[in-house]
């Protein structure tokens, strides 16, 4: 599903926190989003026009590197609900997502190059359709692996990902996460 994809590239693109019992956070940061939008989808048969809302809310941290690293460790709890509604019957479909996402270990391998093992963790997709019932969802944990050129700074705007995501470890069922689901069986539901 095209708006699960962009979320998980969101918080994956965040990069850096889990960190030493007690630490301080570097950064700690309350944050929320809200979007609307319409559109007419015409790639899943008739077309149907949707009216999309979106709210997303969590908490990120940045905690220290651990013993004197500069890399710092990242760190967040969100939580989401989209909304999909088709508005010529006005029949809607939800999805709920609800999560952790933190770096794990970070590794120096060689200059300002760090591989980062990092957990997802709950329910980051829960689809419900029209009647209220769980249609789809994914549950337990993924942990990846990746590769980051620091280019020598904390500030994480510098950051460069450096090639994909290393086989993702999954504990639990991921249909979306694994492409099972197709987004136009989700506005099927809405016809």
């Amino acid at each position: 599903m095209r708006v699960v994809s962009l979320l998980v590239v969101c918080v994956v693109g965040i990069v850096g926190g889990a960190s030493a019992v007690g630490a301080a956070p570097i950064e700690r940061e309350h944050y929320s989003s809200a979007e609307a939008d319409t559109f007419t989808d015409t790639e899943c048969g008739a077309p149907i026009t949707i009216d999309y809302t979106a709210e997303f809310s969590g908490v990120f941290m940045l905690k220290q590197g651990r013993a004197g690293d500069p890399t710092p460790y990242f760190f967040d709890n969100y939580s989401g609900v989209e909304t999909f509604t088709n508005i010529a019957n006005r029949q809607t479909a939800t999805l709920v997502h609800q999560g952790l996402f933190k770096d794990l270990r970070v590794e120096h391998v060689d200059g300002t190059i760090y591989q980062f093992t990092a957990i997802e963790a709950g329910r980051p997709v829960v689809v419900i359709g029209p009647d209220g019932r769980r249609l789809l969802f994914d549950r337990g944990r993924i942990r990846y692996t990746f590769l980051v050129d620091t280019q020598g700074a904390a500030d994480l705007d510098h950051d460069v990902f450096l090639g994909e995501v290393v086989d993702p470890h999954v504990a639990g069922p991921h249909p979306i996460f694994f492409e099972e689901a197709d987004f136009c069986d989700l506005l099927d539901t809405l016809r």
